[in-house]
This record gives structure tokens, C-alpha cells and sequence, in this order.
């Protein structure tokens, strides 16, 4: 029986029940991060893990991409996000996919989704506060999504690093979980640099070249405008500041023909 309280009614929530709410909740926490894989944490794995920063990236309402009536929080680390979600989203797949292999196989892939756990509990921390004001209008529920994706790349990054191999060599999976670290951080932010590189030239020949230059510019930028947030700024003030008609009606072709959007609008958020 439980204690009685100072009424002399029975306490049924004592020690020995805190105590077993605490074991249930260890219990929890120990099954979600367990060597066995259930069907309930894959499905979750894979909605949160792939799905579900597809979908942020996709309907982006403020952070990389313009929208409700202003500008980007963050346009200028879009590219490196993307990329190394990207990566990240390939590599959780391929390991539920494939699941565990040699030691080197299993840490260069544990390291790597811990690298991806930590960027997103971290990039849910900086969202945090614009989430919090979002749930009033409704879409805050996108911001708090990192930390779910954290949660399934840090699980499978822990299974991987815990998987059971003939191998066992500490240099193997220092080297191992090396490269996994490598591969995340550096593949992207190289793509992501030569990105800005071409993107920026684009701009340049865009803003600055003549209507052929301009327009072959604009029809390589196309299939990077998506990337390209914080440059096309630079097209829209031009736009704003151009005095001449005909060179105002270049940038708004352009502006068209890069992204599919009426300048217009750009320049109407700005406002």
C-alpha cells in the first residue's frame, strides 16, 4: 500500500510508484536507442529521417526562402543546408537499407549520422524561437521537425557505432569514423562553395551583361535558382535602382526566366 497522507488518506502515488513511472520511462528511452530495430521505429525513422526535412525544405515558409510578406531568415547558408541534408537523407537510407557491415563500414556511417544529429539539434535550437512564434499562425509545427530528425540520425548513428563486427581494431574505426566525418562536412561545403561560384557569375552576367549575355545567364541559373535565395536579391535591387525601361524590362525577363516568379512580387515584400 502506499503511504497515507497528512489527512490520513492513502498516498497511491508514492515512492514505489514514482519509482516505477522512472522505469517505464527508462525503459522507453533504453527501447528507442536498443540494438533491435522495430517496426514503429523504422516508419519513424523514415518519415522524420527523410521524409520530413524534405517536406520543411519543400514548404519552407521564412527560413531559406521569401514568403508571408518579407525576407529569408537565413538565405546565405542555404546551399550548405541543403547539400548536407541531402547527404545526411542519402546515408540514413542507404544504412536502413543495407544495415550493419564491417567496422569500418559501421563507424565511417555511425559517425557520419552523428554528425548529422547534432547539425540538426542544433539548427532546431536556432529555429526554436521563430518556431515558438510561428504555432500562433500555425506553422511553427515545421520548425520543431529537427529535433525529431536529430533524435532518428543520433539512434542510427549510435546502432551503427554498437554493431557487432569479426573485426576489432580501434585504429579501424578511428579511421573509420573519420572519413564518415569528413565525407558529411566536407563533400557538401565544396558543392556548396562551387555552387555560390556559378551562381554568383550568373548574377553578375545578369545584372551587368548585355540582353544575350543576361539571358544565357538567366537559362544557366534555372536549375540552381534553388540555391540562389540570397543572390537573386541582388537581380531585385538592381531592378529597383534601374532607371532605364528597357534594362528594367531585361532583369524582370530574367528574373522570369531564372526562377519562374514575377519580380514584382520580390520587390513588393521588400516593401
Amino acid at each position: 500500500m502506499g503511504e497515507k497522507d497528512s489527512v490520513g488518506v492513502p498516498n497511491i502515488a508514492g515512492p514505489h510508484h514514482e519509482r516505477e513511472l522512472g522505469d517505464q520511462r527508462n525503459r522507453f528511452w533504453f527501447r528507442q536507442f536498443a540494438p533491435e530495430v522495430t517496426r514503429p521505429q523504422l516508419v519513424f525513422d523514415v518519415t522524420f529521417g527523410a521524409i520530413g526535412p524534405i517536406l520543411c525544405f519543400v514548404f519552407d515558409p521564412i527560413v531559406f526562402h521569401s514568403g508571408f510578406g518579407g525576407p529569408a531568415l537565413f538565405p546565405a547558408y542555404q546551399p550548405i543546408v541543403y547539400l548536407f541534408s541531402g547527404c545526411e537523407i542519402v546515408l540514413l537510407c542507404f544504412w536502413l537499407i543495407m544495415g550493419p557491415g564491417s567496422e569500418l563500414w559501421n563507424a565511417m556511417f555511425g559517425a557520419a549520422l552523428f554528425c548529422g544529429g547534432l547539425f540538426c539539434l542544433a539548427v532546431g535550437c536556432i529555429l526554436l524561437p521563430f518556431s515558438a512564434m510561428g504555432l500562433m499562425l500555425g506553422i511553427g509545427l515545421f520548425g520543431f521537425t529537427p529535433f525529431l530528425t536529430g533524435l532518428v540520425y543520433l539512434r542510427n548513428g549510435s546502432r551503427a557505432f554498437r554493431a557487432q563486427s569479426f573485426e576489432s581494431s580501434i585504429f579501424t574505426r578511428l579511421v573509420g569514423a573519420l572519413c564518415g566525418c569528413l565525407f558529411v562536412l566536407v563533400v557538401p561545403t565544396l558543392l556548396a562553395l562551387e555552387i555560390r561560384m556559378m551562381v554568383s557569375s550568373s548574377i553578375d552576367e545578369i545584372v551587368r551583361g548585355d540582353s544575350e549575355h543576361a539571358s544565357r545567364a538567366a537559362h544557366r541559373l534555372a536549375p540552381l535558382s534553388f540555391f540562389a535565395e540570397a543572390d537573386l536579391d541582388r537581380v531585385v535591387q538592381a531592378y529597383i535602382a534601374e532607371p532605364d525601361p528597357k534594362r528594367k524590362q531585361l532583369l524582370k525577363s530574367c528574373f522570369w526566366e531564372a526562377t519562374g516568379e514575377n519580380i514584382e512580387e520580390r520587390v513588393r515584400m521588400r516593401d
